[in-house]
């Protein structure tokens, strides 16, 4: 009965505490409730169909919601209305968030959906997780400010690894870029039109960088369906981000224009690229000696240092103090 008692005591020595913890599990499992109806309601077209196909028959059969972005899926109708919203903001942030996913290679609706989900769900999930076990210990400003940094980062991450996916793939199809413009003059020059260059060199370069074939293909049937050749250039331009595709893009719209020799102008960009590429590789050649400075000050040199001066330190401790202590 003390035990009890004691208990009850320490409940109402602590009720402000525990109401803020009760109201906190109410208030998150309310909102983990309100998300669940809301992606989990019937769309307006699900229930017109179910209203014009009797019971008794068999019932359409439906896509997996979460694959299916046409339909409303999972994810599609968590991020449609915070897309709604964004898209009806000045500027042009979700075409940014769309051309940027494209350079990263991701160009399904569904990337762009799942970028949206990412950042709002990593935003609010880390700081909200790391508030409501901190209110079974301690509750404070320090709390507060790191619930801010956790929603910054959440908010931010998905921003880096769209970044590193951009650089990555921009360096693939650079690397590759001079390789595809030496096809494109034995194509050129053995004949080919511009349609089929670009189809040929896709083919050819897919081994190598399947970005780059994938944007020739990309380019080419663009050009096939219709589009101005110079609206189909600065696409591909757009598409990679790369400042060399944009120069090449450039090159070919002013020999199309001018009536210039395009086999000529290709071989002169491709000898500039690999000019412009061996530099960059002496340029990092010659920063390898700024950049071995700090490995070897802070990793190798402690090393060496107590390799050669460790035996005589020892010889000199073992020696030397006992004699001075004995003198």
């Amino acid at each position: 009965m003390n035990i009890l008692l004691s208990v009850y005591y320490r409940l109402l020595e602590n009720a402000g505490y525990w109401a803020v913890l009760v109201l906190t599990f109410l208030a998150t499992v309310l909102f983990i409730l309100s998300i669940y109806f809301f992606l989990t309601r019937k769309s307006r077209e699900e229930k017109r169909l179910e209203k014009l196909v009797p019971a008794s028959k068999t019932p359409i059969k439906q896509k997996p919601k979460l694959l299916d972005a046409e339909q409303g899926g999972f994810i599609t109708r968590f991020a449609k209305p915070i897309d709604d919203i964004v898209s009806s903001q000045p500027g042009a942030m979700h075409k940014s968030i769309r051309l940027h996913l494209i350079q990263a290679g991701w160009r399904s609706n569904a990337a762009y959906y799942n970028y949206i989900t990412a950042k709002v769900v990593l935003g609010l999930v880390l700081p909200l997780g790391y508030l409501i076990s901190r209110f079974f210990f301690t509750f404070s400003l320090q709390v507060i400010l790191l619930c801010l940094l956790l929603a910054v980062i959440g908010f931010g991450l998905p921003d880096t690894i769209l970044g590193f996916a951009i650089r990555a793939r921009q360096n693939r199809i650079l690397r590759a870029l001079p390789d595809a413009l030496d096809l494109m003059v034995v194509c050129v020059e053995a004949g080919l039109g511009l349609d089929m260059t670009f189809r040929r060199v896709g083919e050819e370069i897919k081994p190598l960088c399947r970005d780059l074939s994938e944007e020739f293909f990309l380019t080419n049937l663009e050009i096939r369906a219709g589009k101005p050749r110079n609206e189909c250039f600065k696409n591909m331009s757009l598409r990679t981000g790369v400042a060399e595709v944009g120069n090449l893009m450039t090159i070919l719209i002013q020999t199309s224009r001018f009536g210039t020799s395009l086999a000529k102008a290709l071989r002169i960009h491709s000898d500039a690229m690999r000019i412009k590429r061996r530099q960059v590789a002496e340029e990092k050649a010659a920063k390898s000696t700024v950049k071995l400075i700090f490995p070897l000050v802070f990793f190798i040199f402690p090393a060496i240092f107590v390799v050669l001066v460790g035996p005589g330190v020892i010889r000199i401790v073992r020696v030397l103090f006992p004699a001075i202590s004995g003198g």
